[in-house]
Protein backbone atom coordinates (compact mmCIF):
# COMPACT_ATOMS: atom_id res chain seq x y z
CA UNK A 1 0.00 0.00 0.00
CA UNK A 2 1.62 3.24 -1.17
CA UNK A 3 0.91 6.83 -0.23
CA UNK A 4 -0.47 8.65 -3.24
CA UNK A 5 0.77 12.11 -2.27
CA UNK A 6 1.48 14.49 0.57
CA UNK A 7 -1.06 17.13 1.43
CA UNK A 8 -0.24 19.79 4.03
CA UNK A 9 2.73 17.64 5.02
CA UNK A 10 0.58 14.59 5.76
CA UNK A 11 0.36 11.46 3.59
CA UNK A 12 -2.88 10.75 1.78
CA UNK A 13 -3.52 7.05 2.37
CA UNK A 14 -5.28 5.16 -0.39
CA UNK A 15 -7.94 2.67 0.62
CA UNK A 16 -8.60 0.03 -2.00
CA UNK A 17 -11.00 -2.86 -2.21
CA UNK A 18 -9.10 -6.04 -1.41
CA UNK A 19 -6.36 -4.38 0.67
CA UNK A 20 -6.52 -6.55 3.76
CA UNK A 21 -8.77 -5.54 6.63
CA UNK A 22 -9.61 -2.28 8.36
CA UNK A 23 -9.88 -1.68 12.07
CA UNK A 24 -12.45 0.99 12.90
CA UNK A 25 -12.38 1.97 16.55
CA UNK A 26 -14.88 4.52 17.85
CA UNK A 27 -13.80 6.16 21.09
CA UNK A 28 -16.14 8.05 23.39
CA UNK A 29 -14.25 10.97 24.93
CA UNK A 30 -14.59 13.46 27.72
CA UNK A 31 -14.36 16.75 25.76
CA UNK A 32 -12.03 18.15 28.44
CA UNK A 33 -9.56 15.34 27.66
CA UNK A 34 -9.97 15.28 23.85
CA UNK A 35 -6.87 17.35 23.14
CA UNK A 36 -4.73 15.20 25.44
CA UNK A 37 -6.18 12.03 23.86
CA UNK A 38 -5.45 13.31 20.33
CA UNK A 39 -1.87 14.34 21.09
CA UNK A 40 -1.19 11.07 22.95
CA UNK A 41 -2.73 8.92 20.22
CA UNK A 42 -0.76 10.66 17.45
CA UNK A 43 2.46 10.38 19.49
CA UNK A 44 1.70 6.67 19.85
CA UNK A 45 1.15 6.28 16.09
CA UNK A 46 4.57 7.83 15.53
CA UNK A 47 6.25 5.76 18.28
CA UNK A 48 4.79 2.48 17.00
CA UNK A 49 5.22 3.13 13.26
CA UNK A 50 6.84 0.09 11.66
CA UNK A 51 6.63 -2.01 14.85
CA UNK A 52 3.92 -4.40 13.64
CA UNK A 53 4.07 -6.75 10.67
CA UNK A 54 1.16 -6.14 8.30
CA UNK A 55 0.20 -2.72 9.71
CA UNK A 56 -0.17 -0.29 6.79
CA UNK A 57 -1.86 2.89 7.98
CA UNK A 58 -3.28 4.70 10.98
CA UNK A 59 -5.79 7.54 10.74
CA UNK A 60 -7.48 9.59 13.46
CA UNK A 61 -10.61 11.75 13.31
CA UNK A 62 -12.07 13.86 16.13
CA UNK A 63 -15.73 14.91 16.19
CA UNK A 64 -16.41 18.63 16.11
CA UNK A 65 -18.01 18.46 19.57
CA UNK A 66 -14.94 16.58 20.93
CA UNK A 67 -17.05 13.69 22.28
CA UNK A 68 -15.89 11.05 19.79
CA UNK A 69 -12.76 10.00 18.00
CA UNK A 70 -12.51 7.46 15.22
CA UNK A 71 -9.36 5.52 14.42
CA UNK A 72 -9.18 3.46 11.27
CA UNK A 73 -6.13 1.44 10.46
CA UNK A 74 -5.33 -0.96 7.64
CA UNK A 75 -3.78 -4.38 8.28
CA UNK A 76 -2.83 -7.06 5.77
CA UNK A 77 -4.67 -9.84 7.64
CA UNK A 78 -6.84 -10.48 10.68
CA UNK A 79 -3.94 -12.50 12.09
CA UNK A 80 -1.59 -9.50 11.80
CA UNK A 81 -4.11 -7.35 13.68
CA UNK A 82 -4.55 -9.98 16.42
CA UNK A 83 -0.76 -10.33 16.77
CA UNK A 84 -0.45 -6.55 17.19
CA UNK A 85 -3.27 -6.48 19.72
CA UNK A 86 -1.68 -9.30 21.75
CA UNK A 87 1.79 -7.72 21.77
CA UNK A 88 3.55 -6.15 24.77
CA UNK A 89 3.94 -2.96 22.70
CA UNK A 90 0.16 -2.67 22.35
CA UNK A 91 -0.30 -3.30 26.09
CA UNK A 92 2.10 -0.40 26.70
CA UNK A 93 0.12 1.72 24.22
CA UNK A 94 -3.08 1.06 26.19
CA UNK A 95 -1.38 2.15 29.42
CA UNK A 96 -0.50 5.50 27.81
CA UNK A 97 -4.17 6.04 26.90
CA UNK A 98 -5.43 5.08 30.37
CA UNK A 99 -7.92 7.64 31.69
CA UNK A 100 -8.23 9.46 28.35
CA UNK A 101 -11.07 7.36 26.91
CA UNK A 102 -14.57 6.85 28.29
CA UNK A 103 -15.36 3.93 25.96
CA UNK A 104 -13.75 2.09 23.05
CA UNK A 105 -15.63 0.15 20.34
CA UNK A 106 -13.19 -1.68 18.01
CA UNK A 107 -14.42 -3.70 15.03
CA UNK A 108 -12.76 -5.21 11.93
CA UNK A 109 -14.08 -4.46 8.45
CA UNK A 110 -13.55 -5.49 4.84
CA UNK A 111 -13.40 -2.69 2.24
CA UNK A 112 -16.08 -3.46 -0.36
CA UNK A 113 -16.36 -0.15 -2.23
CA UNK A 114 -14.51 3.14 -2.58
CA UNK A 115 -15.30 6.26 -4.59
CA UNK A 116 -13.28 9.31 -5.53
CA UNK A 117 -14.64 12.39 -7.29
CA UNK A 118 -11.58 12.58 -9.58
CA UNK A 119 -11.73 8.95 -10.73
CA UNK A 120 -14.18 6.93 -12.82
CA UNK A 121 -16.91 5.04 -10.99
CA UNK A 122 -16.36 1.29 -10.89
CA UNK A 123 -18.91 -0.96 -12.52
CA UNK A 124 -17.27 -4.10 -11.10
CA UNK A 125 -19.45 -6.34 -8.94
CA UNK A 126 -18.99 -6.03 -5.20
CA UNK A 127 -16.66 -8.60 -3.62
CA UNK A 128 -18.15 -11.41 -1.57
CA UNK A 129 -19.08 -10.32 1.92
CA UNK A 130 -17.07 -11.87 4.75
CA UNK A 131 -18.35 -14.91 6.62
CA UNK A 132 -19.51 -13.57 10.01
CA UNK A 133 -18.66 -16.91 11.63
CA UNK A 134 -14.97 -16.16 10.94
CA UNK A 135 -15.00 -12.70 12.52
CA UNK A 136 -12.96 -12.45 15.73
CA UNK A 137 -14.91 -11.29 18.77
CA UNK A 138 -13.11 -8.12 19.84
CA UNK A 139 -13.55 -7.02 23.40
CA UNK A 140 -12.83 -3.36 24.02
CA UNK A 141 -9.70 -2.78 26.08
CA UNK A 142 -10.18 -1.04 29.40
CA UNK A 143 -9.00 2.54 28.92
CA UNK A 144 -11.05 4.43 31.48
Amino acid sequence: MDNLQLENGFPVNPIRVGDGIVLVNVFTLDPDKAEQFASTQVAEYKRLKGQFVGSYTANLHISLDLTRAVNYANFSTVEDYIAMRNSPEFADHLKRLQGLVVKSEPQLYQVIYTQNLDMPTSEEPLPALPDPELAPKLTPPSLS
